[in-house]
């Protein structure tokens, strides 16, 4: 009699086009997991078993994580609030007799922001995962900066147009790149409190927009640059600073946090 044929119990390789997505990427993105993984691994290797922590050493963290990062937190969210607004301050500043807009284009321009917005919320969720994300929140900062200071040289309804358009692209990363990072520092429920803390500066900043237009609203009519001009200048020098001010000092995770020490680093 035969000896019966065994049956191959090894585990099958399956085919590459059965490959789970994950499992598909790019040797370019499995490179940048594995550098953000490495750091990551270094920095709490060996802290794997340490006991939870103080009460009294997790509140003075807390406190210490909410001195750095509310207060740029709240920088930001004022300044894009009043950046998205620029065109309806510049209302009553002259940008629509400049520009010879009607009713109907200047409400297109109010619509441009958001279908910027809407259409590059994707790109920026997958351009985040590829890149330090505090960096390319920076780097989108100057470039609403940009767009925003251009208007103020716009002198027909297409150029403002596009530029709305791309002001609501660039500022489009923000609200999930800003929850991003929340989330590497405090727990969730910490981080939906001071996100919400956040949303309260939309209303600081219709003051300080106030502010400004009643400001450029005393120079003379006739002057150049006109006065909703000196609106868009002011608030897109603003734009400049904040930029500089997140490439600086907001971290792209706790390893990279340059105001906690190394055991903070760790706790966190």
């Amino acid at each position: 009699m035969s000896d019966p044929v065994r049956k191959d119990t090894s585990p099958s390789i399956p085919e590459k086009e059965s490959l789970p997505y994950d499992e598909k990427r790019s040797v370019s993105d499995v490179a940048q997991d594995e550098r953000v993984v490495d750091v990551v691994a270094g920095l709490i290797a060996g802290h794997g078993e340490e006991a939870e922590l103080d009460p009294e050493v997790s509140y003075k963290l807390r406190k210490k994580l909410d001195r750095n990062m509310i207060p740029m937190l709240c920088i930001l969210y004022t300044l894009q609030f009043i950046d998205k607004n620029s065109i309806g301050s510049s209302s009553i500043l002259g940008i629509i007799q400049d520009n010879h807009l009607t009713a109907n284009e200047f409400n297109n321009l109010l619509t441009a922001f958001y279908a910027g917005y809407i259409v590059f919320v994707g790109p920026h969720a997958w351009l985040m995962q590829r890149f330090p994300i505090a960096k390319y929140i920076a780097t989108n900062i100057g470039l609403w900066s940009v767009f925003l200071g251009l208007q103020a040289v716009c002198h027909n309804y297409g150029g403002l147009f596009a530029l709305r358009f791309l002001l609501g692209a660039s500022e489009s990363c923000i609200t999930s790149g800003i929850m991003t990072i929340m989330t590497m520092f405090y727990t969730r429920v910490e981080s939906t409190q001071r996100i919400s803390w956040t949303f309260m500066c939309n209303g600081v900043a219709s003051i300080i927009a106030a502010f400004i237009s009643f400001g450029v609203a005393h120079t003379k009519a006739n002057a150049r640059p006109h006065q909703w001009q000196w609106f868009m200048i002011i608030v897109s020098v603003l734009s400049v600073i904040v930029s500089g001010l997140y490439f600086w000092r907001m971290p792209d995770n706790p390893a990279t946090a340059r105001f906690l020490t190394q055991q903070e680093k760790i706790d966190v």
